[in-house]
């Protein structure tokens, strides 16, 4: 259909509205009319509201209209209200608070139903509901989209919207490259786009009815899965800086030395710049120099390596790499992957010193590799634990130091189920799920951000400059798009911990160890969001009473391998746990500790499981624990006599975690 010339219903109750085709970019308002309620998508801008009216006015009379759905705040989309309003409309207006903040500067005097108040829901009359889908940045901070569930459609506001000089109210099979042509210039990123086209993923669709372009009701999941993978944003390259306009190279090395003097000591980068032969003034910037343009630059760094090691090339390489982007500069050679002088340097030494040259490249490979050994996970290439903990020693103390207003960030993210994976796969796909989940981190995140692997496994990354909404923004994305990939052997979540320095400013400035304190509490987040049932991002402060509340139980076995699996899933259910190799100790720990189930072995060293539960039975106190058996012998004998010891459940080596963690639930449950 080309220039809509009437109102055309898509689905059952549901119309397209719209008006002439206006150039290249179709505007499609739609109409949703559910018994003696009618609601307006996106009603369309000042150009085509004639025909838009006409059109709503031949499906249902203007009283029945109750709602008006805005996706966002454009022209296109908004502009027309107020001349709906002028006709005789009495409607609310549903759409995010940031949305609605704008869309008073078109006049409009209808009340708001902001969707974010309301759970992102609204039900009409008939009990029929409309869900709202945030989309947020794609490409409005407060856009939205609509899903009417009961007919399979996502009105999907600029999303898989086109370009196309020949419209057609159905998209056919040319609307690919208009679709994608589209997205390359409106929509941010692939980094934004992504998580939610994953999303859209998992949603039963049988139309998608975007506000540009046409409708798509075939093939619904190739189109999301060709947005899920486009890139885009290619306007979101930082625009250059002139460098000469900036102060030149000068201004480029003064900002390397005052950072380095804010992470280490003045004193320390004042005696570089001496051996240097460099000027510089009480604000560190530089006055003079034997040297000028990259050359001073790569004489700083090459003074760098040779006085004080790899570690402060470490620390300031994502700001250099920010500053190169910013000014359009390369990169000095000694940050190559591995630290070593250029090729053309080596080409040019003379024949007496290449075999010197070969050696000490020899001798510099190994050490480097010997320091990434000592510094860095040889699974993820992510910084190892001992060296965040140098990291943030220097970083927050100079901060405090300082009094920098500075304000970094530090994120923790576990994975949920890594014990059940590691118990049903082996840890070779344990290593292989943290080695996919590097990989997203990375692909995901900004160049200033600096990661590391803990060692529990979790990842800790730190952003020297950070908000925290923007913050929470991130681990979402993050959070979203693992528990939507495909990349692992089974579907996996994560907890997920952030803290920023501004929250602590006060706490921190004062304690003695206040790189612990800051690390601790980023700690507690991500424990307090496995508590509150994990696939959770927590950001705010964790309540101490939550993390230690709950039941306590003893793990009674000789198998370390077994108990550390059981221990583990426990304690990610917010379950404290008590261990013991043997019988007489499980014994001891029952009557002295406050323990409300126990699960055991039978096969125990110096007492079986079956005599400790008898001995647990003779004494008042321990007699009502209930008593859980897992182990490898299970006989006739057994069984009988575990019944007679009101064992309340009794598997059998090897075992499901699945079923043993809901024997507990339902235990302690029925105790409490």
């Amino acid at each position: 259909m080309r220039n809509g010339t009437g109102a055309v219903e898509i689905s059952k109750g549901i119309y397209w509205v719209g008006g002439n085709l206006e150039e290249n970019l179709q505007c499609n308002p739609y109409l949703i009319v559910d018994g003696d309620e009618a609601v307006l998508i996106d009603p369309g801008s000042v150009l085509d509201f004639e025909a838009v009216y006409e059109n709503v006015c031949s499906v249902v009379p203007l009283e029945k209209i109750k709602y008006v759905i805005l996706h966002h705040q454009d022209p296109d989309f908004c502009a027309s209200v107020p001349l709906f309003e002028a006709k005789g409309c009495r409607f609310q207006i549903v759409t995010h608070w940031r949305t609605s903040t704008l869309l008073v500067y078109y006049g409009i005097k209808s009340d708001f139903y902001i969707v974010n108040k309301n759970r992102f829901m609204l039900t009409l009359a008939s009990g029929r509901v409309l869900e709202f889908v945030q989309t947020p940045y794609l490409h409005f901070a407060g856009s939205i989209a609509t899903y009417d569930r009961q007919s399979g459609t996502l009105f999907s506001s600029d999303l898989f919207g086109a370009f196309s000089k020949s419209w057609s109210l159905y998209a056919g099979d040319d609307y690919v490259e208009g679709m994608k042509a589209f997205h390359e210039h409106y929509m941010p990123s692939n980094r934004i786009l992504r998580p939610v086209m994953s999303m859209m993923m998992e949603m039963e669709l049988n139309m998608i009815a975007p506000q540009h372009g046409s409708i798509i009701n075939r093939d619904v999941k190739k189109y999301i899965r060709i947005l899920r993978d486009l890139d885009c944003g290619s306007l979101l390259d930082p625009i250059k800086k002139e460098l000469t306009v900036a102060g030149g190279y000068h201004a480029i090395c003064s900002a390397i030395l005052i950072r380095y003097a804010s992470i280490y000591s003045r004193e320390e980068v004042l005696e570089m710049t001496r051996e240097l032969e460099m000027r510089v003034n009480e604000k560190l910037e530089v006055i003079d120099s034997n040297n000028t343009g990259d050359v001073l630059l790569n004489r700083i760094f090459e003074k760098v390596l040779a006085k004080n090691g790899l570690s402060w090339l470490i620390v300031i390489e994502p700001y250099m790499k920010a500053l190169a982007k910013e000014y359009d500069i390369q990169m000095p050679p000694v940050f190559d992957s591995n630290f070593k002088a250029n090729e053309q340097k080596m080409e040019n030494l003379n024949k007496e010193n290449q075999l010197l040259k070969e050696v000490n490249d020899r001798l510099q490979g190994s050490l480097h590799e010997a320091e990434d050994k000592l510094t860095r996970c040889p699974v993820t290439k992510f910084y190892n634990f001992e060296f965040l903990k140098k990291y943030l020693t220097h970083e927050i103390r100079d901060l405090i130091l300082q009094e920098s207003l500075q304000n970094p960030g530090l994120m923790i993210i576990r994975v949920d189920n890594i014990s059940k994976i590691s118990y049903e796969y082996g840890e070779s796909e344990v290593e292989q799920v943290y080695r996919n989940l590097a990989y997203m981190i990375e692909e995901m995140q900004n160049d200033l951000t600096t990661d590391f692997r803990l060692q529990d496994g979790s990842f800790a990354l730190y952003t020297p400059q950070s908000e925290k909404e923007s913050s929470l923004r991130f681990a979402e994305q993050i959070r979203n798009a693992v528990a939507s990939s495909e990349k692992f052997i089974e579907k996996i979540t994560v907890s997920i911990g952030v803290v920023c320095f501004d929250e602590m400013r006060e706490e921190i400035k004062y304690a003695n160890n206040p790189e612990a304190l800051f690390f601790r509490e980023a700690v507690a987040r991500v424990r307090q969001a496995e508590i509150l049932g994990r696939n959770i991002v927590c950001g705010h402060k964790a309540d101490a009473s939550l993390i230690t509340k709950g039941v306590n139980i003893l793990l009674v076995d000789e198998d370390t391998v077994v108990m550390d699996v059981i221990k583990n899933q426990l304690e990610n259910m917010g379950y404290g746990v008590y261990t013991a190799n043997d019988g007489s100790e499980a014994v001891d720990l029952a009557s002295k500790k406050n323990v409300d189930l126990i699960i055991s072995e039978i096969m125990l060293p110096k007492m079986d499981g079956l005599l400790v539960r008898e001995n647990l039975l003779a004494q008042s106190h321990t007699k009502n624990i209930p008593y859980v058996i897992v182990s490898h012998l299970k006989s006739e004998d057994t069984v009988r006599r575990a019944f007679e010891l009101e064992v309340s459940h009794y598997l059998k080596k090897p075992f499901m975690v699945t079923e043993l963690m809901g024997i507990v639930k339902r235990t302690i449950a029925r105790e409490r």
